[in-house]
């Protein structure tokens, strides 16, 4: 359960950056905000799981 509440914040954190990304590249081409935008929403998903996993493996001793 641990590791879901993690992705959530991690993707949640991630999400507002594509954002703010997508923004800054808005002011310098509004046509290519969006694919960059969408990118970078996509690869939020792959990049959160892996350092949530990593985040919640178990430690060993």
């Amino acid at each position: 359960m641990q590791i879901i509440a993690v992705y959530v914040v991690l993707v949640v954190i991630g999400e507002f950056g594509a954002y703010l990304v997508g923004r800054a590249v808005e002011q310098w081409s509004p046509g290519a905000s969006l694919p960059v935008f969408l990118a970078c929403f996509f690869a939020v998903f792959a990049v959160a799981w892996v350092v949530a996993v990593r985040l919640t493996a178990p430690k060993h001793a």
